[in-house]
């Protein structure tokens, strides 16, 4: 008896192993002539699960990556906890390196208590995104440490925005430089994308509900209320789109 209990108890195991864990996906960067970072990087792939696209393109010096979705749930997993895109560089320990964003700072989330509720879904939506986008946080060999995204230092960059038709895209660009990376001597790159969790390195990150109404709820309390009116709702379970994606990328030289 003790036996069949410690068979199902490994096979109960190895079930929960197999279904926490995503498949590492072979992926093929291009060159990053004649592209820009504004508006070069054309996602060509797509994760099932989360619906996520993702795009990447790299030159000598920039490995550029860009998501996009239009999943509800996605998005909103997105923005209740930020994504973390670690870098696993060819010879080097695994996932070394990592930027998580985006992250809200405690003075934004007063700032976002004295918005009127009567604003319009999508200036406030804007204002959101504003206060996303002054900063992220960047791992390396040194530990984990904020960078100001509001005055770039040409360094690392990152953008978050949704568009008019609710398609939320991420763009990030980050120097070889930073990660001991030579192109002309890695030929692969670890990238892995994942949905964070709940953080709290900048002191704050919100509960933000997109759902069907047609004003802005911002209360007193850790939620943040955004009617979209485009359909975002809890039909869908969170897990079911949760966001794990593992690459390793042939990093792209110049011919």
């Amino acid at each position: 008896m003790k036996s069949i209990k410690n068979s199902w108890t490994l096979l109960l195991v190895a079930t929960l192993a197999a279904c926490s864990s995503s498949k590492t996906m072979t992926y093929e960067s291009k060159w990053n002539a004649p592209f820009s970072y504004a508006d070069g990087v054309k996602p060509d792939q797509q994760d099932q699960k989360s619906r996520l696209r993702y795009g990447i393109i790299n030159d000598e010096q920039y490995v550029y990556i860009t998501l996009k979705t239009k999943d509800p749930n996605t998005i909103q997993n997105i923005l209740n906890s930020g994504l973390k895109v670690a870098f696993s560089p060819e010879g080097q320990k695994k996932e070394g390196y990592s930027l998580l964003f985006p992250v809200v700072m405690k003075e934004d989330r007063r700032a976002l208590k004295r918005i009127d509720t009567d604003l319009p879904n999508s200036l406030g939506l804007d204002l959101l995104l504003d206060s996303y986008n002054k900063e992220a946080v960047w791992k390396d060999v040194k530990g984990q440490h904020f960078i100001n995204l509001v005055e770039p230092d040409g360094s690392i960059k990152s953008h978050i925005e949704m568009d008019r038709n609710g398609e939320l895209t991420e763009q990030i660009a980050i120097p070889f430089s930073l990660m001991a990376v030579n192109v002309r001597e890695t030929g692969m790159l670890g990238v892995s994308i994942k949905v964070d969790g709940q953080s709290s390195q900048s002191g704050f990150s919100p509960r933000i509900g997109i759902g069907l109404g047609g004003g802005i709820g911002m209360g007193g309390g850790m939620g943040v209320g955004i009617g979209s009116g485009s359909g975002y709702g809890s039909r869908y379970n969170q897990n079911d789109r949760n966001v794990d994606i593992k690459l390793e990328v042939q990093l792209a030289r110049a011919n």
